[in-house]
């Protein structure tokens, strides 16, 4: 559970698009913080490569192709919702298709450590269909919507994911489709 909480704050605070600066000057190129990238290990370039399949197959429609790259008893808490199980979350990732036929994820950054790895990314797409939401359903606005989110992924030693954290903007994403803009 505190791992969890750690990683929500992280992800609320990524997704937020929160940044952090020194007021009253814009800090130039030479004194800011640079990553210095280290040499993946043969195990950790499979957890690139599968991490990084995820959206790819999530964008074509191949919602079974992401069924294959984790266990089968694999934990999922997406935005407070549990999903135990390889079939519920193949089951659950599709379910933005309906209301945002055109839904995509694009990866903004993506970080492997070992067996973990995390990606900020941005959802986009355009509501075409009814949302249901816990307040109630929302129905087609016919508009665009652009959401942050990041999610926390934890692999087993043959690269596939036995642990899924996902933490997704849904204030900015009810805003956007019940603004009057």
């Amino acid at each position: 559970m505190k791992k969890f909480v750690i990683a929500l704050m992280i992800g609320t605070l990524l997704s937020s698009g929160a940044c952090f600066a020194q007021a009253g000057a814009a800090q130039d190129a030479s004194t800011a913080p640079r990553h210095t990238p280290h040499q993946y290990s043969t195990y950790e370039k499979l957890v690139l490569k599968n991490v990084s399949q995820f959206h790819k197959n999530f964008n074509n429609r191949d919602f079974n192709k992401n069924g294959d790259l984790v266990t089968e008893n694999l934990r999922v808490n997406s935005n407070g919702t549990e999903v135990n199980g390889r079939a519920a979350f193949v089951s659950r990732i599709g379910r933005f298709v309906g209301p945002f036929p055109d839904v995509k994820i694009t990866d903004l950054t993506t970080v492997v450590d070992g067996n973990t790895a995390a990606i900020r990314f941005i959802i986009t797409g355009t509501q075409k269909g009814d949302l249901p939401t816990p307040e109630g359903v929302i129905a087609a606005t016919n508009k665009s919507i652009r959401v942050d989110g990041t999610e926390f992924f934890t692999f087993d030693k043959e690269g596939k994911l036995t642990d899924l954290v996902t933490v997704e903007n849904l204030s900015q994403l009810v805003h956007q489709l019940k603004s009057t803009n």
